[in-house]
């Protein structure tokens, strides 16, 4: 190592020993407060909360619905096929081919709408679910402002926690008079 890389790894070093130093130094001036803890058991919250079970419902319905539609369409689907199939020996070659090209591209339409109405359907959900846990979270602050719990775990991330540090009850309560349902913007 030429010099004057010695002083600049020296002085480096140097550097990071007073970082070291005054580090401990910076944590023992801060004073962390025993920390009071709340848990809230969101799958819980999710499962028995009126408006993600009207949300859900919405969407159920609206996945029946769009079931029989997708039924009915692949019912026309397949009497295309076999009137086509059937017209096959009577056609031209040229305008057999036309109209299998036609009704490849009515399958093709048709397979687009399904994906579309799904992607569609999947965000209207999602949407109404994030309203939801918006509310949640909200909830959650206000009962650990009003406890004055200073850190709140979600029961899953918990090993153990005592019941009496359970606050879903209360959010759900709380979820059930704030937002008693949500409307889901189904897809046209």
């Amino acid at each position: 190592m030429h010099m004057p890389q010695k002083l600049v790894v020296a002085g480096f070093a140097a550097l990071v020993l007073v970082q070291f130093a005054t580090a401990p130094q910076a944590l023992a001036q801060r004073k962390f407060s025993a920390p009071v803890i709340a848990v809230v058991d969101v799958q819980a919250v999710m499962q028995t909360a009126e408006a993600p079970k009207g949300i859900r419902t919405q969407v159920q319905k609206a996945q029946a619905t769009f079931q029989q539609t997708l039924q009915t369409k692949n019912d026309e689907l397949k009497k295309l096929d076999q009137d086509l199939q059937q017209q096959k020996s009577v056609l031209a070659a040229d305008a057999y081919q036309k109209r299998q090209h036609e009704f490849e591209q009515k399958v093709a339409d048709a397979q687009r709408d399904v994906q579309e109405r799904r992607g569609k359907l999947e965000t209207a959900f999602n949407s109404a679910m994030q309203q939801v846990e918006t509310a949640v979270i909200q909830i959650v602050e206000q009962i650990a402002k009003e406890s004055g719990a200073t850190l709140v775990l979600t029961k899953q991330a918990a090993i153990y926690a005592q019941p009496d540090l359970d606050i879903t009850q209360e959010v759900v309560r709380r979820l059930n008079a704030r937002l008693p349902s949500v409307a889901v913007a189904m897809p046209k």
